[in-house]
């Protein structure tokens, strides 16, 4: 019996052992990992507080963000067009401003739509990786140039084709004149910041181009309606209260704005 008790009692003491070792309270941290962590936590730090000009530079680039989406897709020479298109009706305001934008913007999508999905094809392996902590941290700046860099080549192929070629010369010619010397030796005819300007430029001449046009056909109804008017000797009634029924009738019999819609859809390359 004595054998028994000694062996248990060596059994259940080396059994106490491991879970005595792992009641003790752990190690102390080394200096090394200490100072580790101490350099992650400034990095996190920094993160959440960035620097005054990397949060005026992320403002003023979110703040730009709806110019550029206005002069740089097919926006300004949409509602351009809407425009002259309701001022040769002769109805000041109807369709009211705000349906004339929201025509604008939905067209934009539209035709904007391969681009869109070539940009965002182009940043597909950007977005699938880990975003940056905060919208004002210095990762969210880098981020949204790495972004702006791989989505601009798509934007740039768009410009190119709807841009003038007399224009983009013209532009061209300008900067390496303008541009100190160092840097007009290394502009292309394809840098964005000869291309932005030719393609405004183009689309507004585009845009008033169509104006002219939409133009004739409403002044000729305007000119016909007064001289018969001049002639009939009823001076004091306004030619605009007879032609702009006359207008309107026309505009329905033709379908005009189906045929202006698909008219500006299809001017774009």
């Amino acid at each position: 019996m004595r054998s028994i008790y000694k062996y248990l009692f060596i059994f259940f003491f080396c059994l106490s052992g491991p879970l005595l070792a792992q009641a003790k309270p752990d190690a102390p941290i080394p200096d090394r990992r200490q100072e580790l962590l101490q350099m992650e936590q400034q990095a996190r730090s920094l993160n959440a507080n960035p620097s005054l000009t990397t949060k005026l530079a992320i403002l003023a680039g979110l703040s730009l963000l709806p110019f550029a989406v206005m002069l740089l897709t097919s926006f300004m020479k949409i509602i351009v067009v809407l425009s002259l298109f309701r001022q040769a009706l002769g109805v000041q305001q109807s369709p009211p401003n705000q349906v004339l934008v929201g025509i604008a913007l939905l067209m934009t999508i539209y035709i904007m739509f391969p681009t869109g999905l070539a940009m965002y094809s182009a940043t597909q392996d950007t977005f699938k990786n880990v975003g940056p902590v905060g919208m004002l941290s210095g990762e969210a700046a880098s981020f949204v140039i790495e972004v702006v860099d791989k989505g601009k080549e798509p934007l740039r192929d768009f410009l190119v084709r709807n841009c003038s070629s007399k224009h983009v010369k013209s532009f061209y010619q300008l900067a390496y004149k303008m541009f100190p010397e160092p840097f007009n030796k290394e502009l292309n005819q394809h840098d964005m910041i000869i291309l932005v300007p030719s393609f405004i430029t183009s689309q507004l001449k585009a845009a008033f181009e169509i104006g002219v046009l939409i133009y004739l056909p409403f002044f000729v109804i305007d000119l016909v309606v007064s001289n018969i008017l001049l002639a009939m000797g009823m001076m004091m009634l306004s030619p605009l209260t007879i032609a702009l029924p006359i207008k309107l009738l026309l505009l329905v019999m033709i379908d005009g704005w189906t045929i202006l819609v698909q008219g500006l859809a299809l001017s774009f390359r």
